[in-house]
Order: C-alpha cells, then sequence, then structure tokens
C-alpha cells in the first residue's frame, strides 16, 4: 500500500485540489504509468458533486450503511455526500493536502493515516472508490490489504470497492500470460506531477475479477460483483458472512 507522505513537496495530488478549492479551477494533473497509457487528472473530476458521479459511485453510496471508513478518500466528495445523508463517516487519506482539503469542504471526521493504523472493528462499511483496490500496489499487497480489511469491519460488515479489468488490452490472457515473469499483468507504477511537484514512484494494481476472488477468499471474504460498465470499471461487495 502506498505509503503516508509527509511532505507537501511530494503531494502533487494535494497541490492540485489546493489550487482548485481556492480558485484555479482549470488545473489538472499528469499522470505517468510504466506500462499504460494515462490521461491526465482533473481537478473538476476529483471534484464533481453526486449529480456528475457516474452509476457505479451512486450504487456504491446507496449500499453504504452503518459507520463508514472512507479509504483514500482525495477530495471527499463521497464522504460528503454520505455525511448529507445522516450517515457517519470517516475519512482517512494519505496524502497532507488531500486532508486539508476536505476538512476544508465540511467533512467532520477526517485523519491523515493510512489503512493500517486502524486496528478496531468498528466498521459496518469500508469504501474504496476510483479504482480504491489499486491502493494496495500488488497482488501481494492486496492480499494483506484485504485480511486486514476483514479484521477492521464488524460482524456482517461489507467492503465496498472498485477496480478495472484491463484484460481486453491484450489478445489473449490466460493463467501464464497474467503472471509473466512472476508479475501480474495488472500492476504498474506511477509518477505524478503538477506543476514542479511530483511525486515518488509508487505502485497501483488492476485487478480481474477472478483473481480478486482469490485471494478475496483466502481472507475468508465472500465476494459479488454487483456491477459491470463497459470501460471495464467493475463494483463487488466483499463480505464476512456471506457472497450476498
Amino acid at each position: 500500500m502506498q505509503k503516508l507522505i509527509s511532505a507537501t513537496n511530494n503531494d502533487p495530488l494535494g497541490a492540485m485540489m489546493l489550487a482548485y478549492l481556492d480558485g484555479t479551477t482549470s488545473v489538472s494533473l499528469e499522470v505517468e504509468s510504466t506500462t499504460l497509457e494515462m490521461s491526465t487528472m482533473t481537478g473538476k473530476v476529483m471534484f464533481r458533486d453526486y449529480e456528475e458521479m457516474d452509476e457505479l459511485e451512486k450504487k456504491a453510496l446507496s449500499l453504504c450503511k452503518g459507520k463508514v471508513l472512507d479509504v483514500g478518500a482525495g477530495s471527499g466528495s463521497h464522504s460528503l455526500f454520505l455525511q448529507q445523508h445522516g450517515i457517519a463517516v470517516d475519512a482517512i487519506d494519505i496524502s497532507p493536502g488531500a486532508v486539508e482539503v476536505i476538512q476544508r469542504r465540511g467533512v467532520k471526521s477526517v485523519a491523515h493515516t493510512d489503512l493500517y493504523s486502524i486496528e478496531k472493528g468498528e466498521y459496518q462499511t469500508l469504501l474504496f472508490l476510483m479504482n480504491g483496490l489499486g491502493l494496495c500496489g500488488t497482488l501481494e499487497g492486496l492480499r494483506t490489504m484485504l485480511c486486514h480489511a476483514a479484521t477492521i469491519i464488524t460482524e456482517g460488515g461489507q467492503i465496498i470497492a472498485d477496480s478495472t479489468d484491463l484484460s481486453s488490452l491484450y489478445a489473449e490472457v490466460d493463467e501464464e500470460f497474467r503472471f509473466e515473469d512472476d508479475v501480474y499483468y495488472g500492476e504498474t507504477e506511477f509518477v505524478m506531477r503538477f506543476g514542479s511537484i511530483v511525486s515518488e514512484p509508487f505502485p497501483w494494481l488492476y485487478v480481474d475479477f477472478a483473481t480478486l476472488l482469490e485471494v478475496a477468499e483466502g481472507c475468508g471474504l465472500g465476494c459479488e460483483k454487483l456491477l459491470f460498465l463497459d470501460d471495464n470499471r467493475y463494483l463487488v461487495r466483499l463480505s464476512r458472512n456471506s457472497r450476498a
């Protein structure tokens, strides 16, 4: 999983969002990948309201129940929506700039921390959106993240998350290809740039559903696919007790 960012000069995403919040609405962030062709990330997209969210996000928010932990909360748009609808939500992010943005937007409970700093099992819903499962970085990181997440949700709790299946980018995806040279094809590395502010390289994961299902079961979690979009993004619910 990505490391906590302590210095603002290593936080291009936070800097971009703060610039947007302060009125420079044309800002965008450059994202470079070691394996994929990436587009820019705009401030407008990061600050979208509920009406501008897509079907996947709206479905995910509709499923949130009990006390929610919004992991990698970004600009806080999801947390803010839940809070406005009477749902108790804690927002966390590793970006100090993101945390400042979320606080300034009015989310009541915000922390500059990562998932592993949370040990008490008090959440009924963990929310990982915007390809949120990618935060784990690698397949091994996914196992670690899901096994830890399973310990901090309550009995009957759930993890609502999304990812993207990259198999459509390749002519053939079989077991041998998926792990070419022992590297899973959904593993990549990103660098983000906003003006002169450049992030440290960090790993990111896009995981296909069959692989996610296998990893989830190894952590004692049922895994149900809820939605699959034309761009190969999909939404899942993972549960400690059952697949449903």
